[in-house]
């Protein structure tokens, strides 16, 4: 029988008969979890209109079924302190992204300047490789429309955005 290895782990998977080279990942709860993201987003990939118009058919549930968020939320206190912190966070990196970016934007024509003048980036090269690179680096982050504007003050031929999900 063929030895495999986990995915997620990289353990070797042990062989049962009755599977029959249908396992995909050693059975760790945290492997098992990967797996079922992925698949899950794999799923959602193949099927994006699926959720489509979702908050209608929900508002007309409620509708039919009033005080039940109520109801819930007082049965389930975990579940509010939890969706309480949860939210906190979205919204403490929700703002701290738009510090960063509001810090950038401000910074703009010094980054720019500053890219003309290092040593090892000569932007009068046609073929120099090396603001695309920097424009990589700036693209990794959530800062797609500081991207735009740097790709734009780089006089290069080549010079092409890099969407924000690599290839």
């Amino acid at each position: 029988m063929e030895e495999s290895r986990c995915p997620y782990c990289q353990r070797y998977l042990t062989g049962d008969p009755r599977i029959k080279g249908r396992r995909r990942t050693c059975g760790d709860p945290l492997c098992q979890k990967a797996l079922k993201r992925d698949n899950n987003a794999n799923w959602r990939k193949r099927n994006p209109q699926y959720f489509q118009n979702d908050y209608e058919r929900l508002k007309v549930w409620l509708v039919r079924h009033p005080g039940y968020l109520k109801r819930y939320r007082a049965a389930h206190p975990d579940y509010v302190r939890r969706n309480r912190e949860a939210q906190r966070q979205r919204d403490r990196r929700r703002r701290a992204h738009l510090d960063i970016q509001a810090k950038i934007k401000g910074q703009l024509p010094e980054i720019t300047k500053e890219l003309h003048r290092l040593p090892f980036l000569d932007i009068q090269d046609k073929k120099s490789p090396k603001p695309l690179e920097i424009t990589f680096l700036f693209c990794s982050y959530p800062l797609l429309d500081i991207q735009v504007q740097i790709a734009k003050s780089i006089p290069l031929d080549q010079n092409r955005l890099i969407d924000s999900g690599g290839g």
